[in-house]
């Protein structure tokens, strides 16, 4: 038997199971665990000059795509995925969904080969020697201020937007929801032609149905309650009534002033169902200054910004100017002043990162233009991690070897737990068998900082790319560019927009002339924190109202702030 050793077949192939890999510069090493190609080394799939992806070798000169062949094959890449774990494979893409991970090829010809991942002459190859594959993110805190966000989102990793708004509007400036009607389908229609997932939460703060439903009907994926519109136990009860009747999801922004109640009030309102709580954080916003308890509660599924992540000697300094700007306050009122200052609290800021690492907060969102960036969440989540690791040592089931654990604790809270919080696990947040085919490939050493390729929908969007006018792809300047994915009728035909069973039931797509992929929320009602993959914890989270000190079943939970942090300066021009 001919053999090659290791460090040569990852050069050719990429790692495989044992090996390892950074991620970024970050200190955070993750190790394949399963290859599928073990056992049947020598029968990889791999396009090129002398390689294996040709006719009669390991592409099938049978094979149909009417039939079994695949549109597109990711050969010998590394999956990082929640879900599945970290293995080496090749992903198979057919019509715009996620055929399965496994080993590609010709059955005829090679041993191993998946039935679902067979290579024809239709195929297209992407060589993902030495890459990183990941689902998507998801991005559930999204203020609609401007559409060139989701051209920021591409480019950090996310390929799903999950708010609202109607543009720079002083409403839209500070709370993520579209009010009403006619703005819900306005904003539907201006999403056609940008390419990027969507789904639009309507305005929920009302103590009557009729209103809420009203939106839900006419487009809308759920309902947010913020406390800028009045977040009291009667407009919480109202929403989750109306959302309990139509099977989507409410988000809400808990009341900073304790105007209409304290914590407990807005517990008791909830009463046990299912709720996704924006800012179960330490200066986003809400009940001041005891926010954080609400991550204690099983029916709440709690996420926090990136404007408050990772904790670092900054932080303080750049909320406060943060949160003036953004909720329409006043350096010359000190009412105004008094209510910015409450929000920004270092003590629970520091617990914030914690309560990630521990699992206890399950998602991570930007908060885009509303004190967030929403170019910045997937660096922002494993900035967290590698500063946690660095003060808190390895996660339990880690060791001096690897930190798998911590890396899919932190992408599924980008990923498969924003999907199941949103009704949309059944199309997107994984790269499970049958899911819409978005798909983020990265450079190891640019992993969560600038993807390398950026597949929507089974087409490339997103890719770095050279001069255009080049002999070579690869000639400077290389950037992150629009692809064919973005460009006519491909846009529409590879991106979804959500909403709820009500609106596609009323006739809403044909009314408004939607010609996107359109999908139903589901299964909004009975998600709780046991399904948080990952970051399932639950424990008893306090706030001292005096000291502002958070304990975690007693245990301070508390970190120092980071001084520096990776995926920075390396990568960004500063």
């Amino acid at each position: 038997m001919t053999t090659i050793s290791r460090e040569r077949y990852a050069s050719m192939y990429g790692p495989t199971v044992g090996d390892r890999l950074r991620l970024g510069d970050t200190n955070l090493v993750v190790e394949v665990e399963k290859d599928h190609t073990e056992g049947h080394y020598g029968d990889e799939s791999q396009y090129g000059g002398g390689k294996t992806a040709r006719d009669g070798m390991s592409s099938d000169p049978a094979s149909r795509n009417a039939t079994a062949a695949l549109d597109t094959v990711i050969t010998n890449v590394v999956v990082i995925d929640p879900v599945l774990g970290v293995v080496k494979g090749d992903i198979g893409i057919k019509d715009g969904r996620i055929a399965g991970v496994g080993k590609s090829g010709n059955p005829h010809t090679q041993n191993g080969v998946d039935r679902r991942l067979i290579i024809g002459a239709g195929t297209e190859v992407i060589s993902g020697e030495n890459l990183v594959a990941t689902a998507g993110a998801i991005d559930t805190h999204v203020h609609f201020i401007a559409p060139e966000q989701a051209y920021h989102a591409l480019s950090n990793g996310v390929t799903t937007l999950v708010g609202g708004g109607t543009g720079p509007a002083d409403g839209s400036r500070g709370t993520t929801c579209t009010p009403g009607p006619w703005n819900i389908a306005r904003i539907l229609q201006a999403y056609e032609d940008i390419p990027i997932n969507i789904a639009v939460y309507g305005k929920g703060n009302n103590s009557l149905p009729g209103p809420l439903e009203e939106q839900l009907r006419a487009g809308a994926c759920g309902l947010k309650v913020h406390e800028d519109w009045g977040a009291t136990p009667a407009a919480i009860d109202c929403a989750l009534r109306v959302a309990d009747d139509h099977d989507v999801q409410i988000t809400i922004h808990t009341d900073t002033l304790n105007e209409a109640g304290f914590v407990e009030d807005t517990i008791s309102a909830i009463d046990g169902r299912a709720i996704h709580t924006y800012h179960s954080e330490g200066a986003g916003g809400g009940h001041a200054p005891d926010i954080l308890r609400i991550t204690s509660e099983p029916n709440a599924l709690p996420a926090s910004t990136n404007p408050t992540l990772p904790y670092t000697v900054n932080s303080v300094d750049e909320l406060l100017d943060m949160t003036m700007v953004c909720h329409h306050l006043s350096y010359d009122v000190p009412e105004d002043l008094a209510f910015a200052e409450s929000r920004v609290r270092a003590e629970t800021i520091a617990a914030e990162t914690v309560l990630h690492d521990l699992g206890v907060i399950s998602m991570i969102g930007s908060d885009s233009q509303a004190m967030g960036r929403i170019g910045e969440s997937f660096t922002r989540a494993f900035q967290v991690a590698h500063h946690c690791k660095d003060q808190r040592g390895p996660l339990p089931g880690d060791s001096a070897r690897s930190d798998n654990n911590r890396v899919l604790r932190y992408l599924a809270k980008l990923t498969i737990n924003p999907a199941r919080t949103s009704g949309m696990a059944d199309t997107i947040g994984s790269l499970e068998d049958g899911k819409l085919a978005d798909i983020v490939l990265w450079q190891p050493n640019s992993f969560a900082a600038k993807p390398f390729l950026v597949v929507k929908g089974g087409l490339i969007s997103w890719a770095q790319m050279g001069d255009p006018n080049a002999s070579l792809p690869i000639p400077q300047p290389v950037y992150l560019r629009p692809m064919y994915g973005c460009s006519g009728r491909a846009l529409r035909e590879t991106c979804v927009t959500f909403m709820s069973d009500a609106a596609i039931a009323d006739g809403v797509p044909g009314r408004l002339g939607l010609e996107r992929i359109i999908r139903p929320v589901r299964q909004c009602r009975t998600v709780d924190k046991r399904h948080m993959l990952h970051n399932s914890t639950l424990a008893e989270v306090a706030v001292d109202p005096e000291t502002y000190q958070v304990t975690v079943d007693g245990e301070p939970a508390t970190i120092a702030p980071a001084r520096e942090l990776p995926l920075n300066r390396l990568f960004f021009i500063a």
